[in-house]
């Protein structure tokens, strides 16, 4: 019987691969094969808020990842046909410093729920799980495994990692994808998801501000090859969405991107590329993207005010969105050093028709130690410098994981 590894488990987090010790439990039940795994972590955070009016501060936080609790069936071979299903839930350690212990953070989030079916045609995945766009570009983040930026210094729920500082959030979201058989090391993946619509209502009115009639599509081409004493991977992608004003009247709530009613459409799209190369015990990863209304953090939505789009009443424009990190790691036995560098840009465009585009720069710093102590402990310590308008601080992180 084969068990479910724990590279399946980070897959359980974010639908791909990722180098991780231990192994879930797995049972028979039938001709079917199901396994449970599982993943908590926390981290003792001091961090040096550099902003105006900024004090020193203390958290105790989870990381980029949830808790997470992972159950997946295997099905018999049938007629050439296996089938998986997965499911995940993922709970936060992390509660807000301002409220009650269970408040702020401490909530469920049932990001994967999803089955496959594979065959020589290759894998056609239904349901909710890692989008494809920059899905690469998270996986092999070393501060996956860590903390990152703090998105803020008391709040609850899960750090940004290198989120919004090198690569735009890929997101959990529900579609049909499907994927090549292996092709000498390369393979493609096209998916239609459920778009996203920004603002989704405006106060008081309980009607949509903007409305998609078509899907949103995300591809991605990847290749590996090994070679004496290392490997090599490429990855390339690409996502395109088109929404459109309903023009609705009111005003818009505290955070949403509408502030105009209009009838203009908006057209998202980007491309990502990167590479990941392994030498004996050196690894070193750089990813880019470049785009259009992607937004800097999270796809077509605002970061603290700063949205990826203007609008008036017949005409919306799109912001420039790009953004690259550089990785180098280092492994002596159970022990791997890293240091990384990104960031996330929004141009500004004061001249546009449709109304003031705003520029946003977010950088992030990264020093981390990363420590198998056995297969399903794992201690980790990072400094971080974010250097932008979410959390501008620099922070110290221990803490750690346990796999099962």
């Amino acid at each position: 019987m084969t068990q479910f590894k724990k590279t399946k488990l980070a897959a359980a987090v974010l639908a791909a691969s990722v180098a991780a010790p231990a192994s879930a439990a797995t049972w028979s039940a039938g001709d079917w094969e199901v396994s449970y795994s599982g993943i908590v972590n926390m981290f003792y955070s001091m961090a040096d808020n550099n902003a105006t009016g900024g004090s020193d501060s203390v958290h105790m936080q989870e990381g980029l990842l949830p808790a997470v609790h992972t159950m997946k069936a295997v099905s018999p071979a049938t007629n050439g046909l296996t089938g998986t299903a997965q499911i995940s839930m993922m709970p936060d350690t992390t509660t807000s410093k301002t409220q009650r212990l269970n408040k702020g953070g401490n909530m469920l989030d049932i990001r994967e729920v999803f089955f496959n079916v594979d065959g020589s045609f290759g894998t056609v995945s239904v349901g909710r799980g890692l989008s494809l766009f920059q899905r690469n570009a998270i996986v092999k983040d070393m501060t996956l495994f860590g903390v990152g930026a703090a998105a803020g210094g008391d709040g609850g729920g899960t750090t940004l990692g290198r989120i919004g500082h090198g690569y735009v959030y890929p997101d959990f979201r529900s579609r049909f994808a499907w994927k090549s058989p292996d092709m000498g090391g390369m393979s493609i993946e096209l998916g239609v998801f459920d778009p996203q619509e920004p603002g989704s209502a405006l106060a008081g009115s309980g009607t949509t501000a903007f409305e998609s009639d078509t899907p949103q599509i995300q591809g991605e081409l990847t290749y590996s090859t090994a070679f004496d004493g290392g490997s090599v991977g490429v990855w390339a992608g690409f996502i395109w969405q088109e929404i459109e004003g309903t023009a609705v009247t009111g005003s818009g709530t505290a955070g949403q991107l509408l502030t105009t009613p209009t009838t203009g459409d908006i057209t998202s799209s980007g491309i990502n590329i990167g590479v990941d190369v392994s030498m004996a015990n050196v690894g070193i990863v750089g990813s880019w993207y470049t785009g259009e209304a992607l937004g800097t953090t999270f796809f077509l939505n605002s970061a603290l005010g700063v949205t990826p789009f203007s609008c008036n009443t017949t005409a919306c424009s799109e912001a420039d969105n790009d953004g690259y990190y550089i990785q180098g790691t280092y492994s002596f036995g159970a022990t791997k050093l890293g240091v990384s560098y990104g960031e996330s840009v929004q141009d500004a465009d004061a001249g546009s028709a449709t109304g003031a585009i705003a520029s946003r720069e977010q950088q992030l710093f990264t020093i981390g130690l990363y420590h198998d102590v056995n297969s399903w402990l794992k201690l980790v310590a990072e400094y971080n410098s974010d250097n932008s308008a979410i959390a501008n601080q620099d922070a110290v992180s221990v803490g750690g994981f346990m796999f099962w």
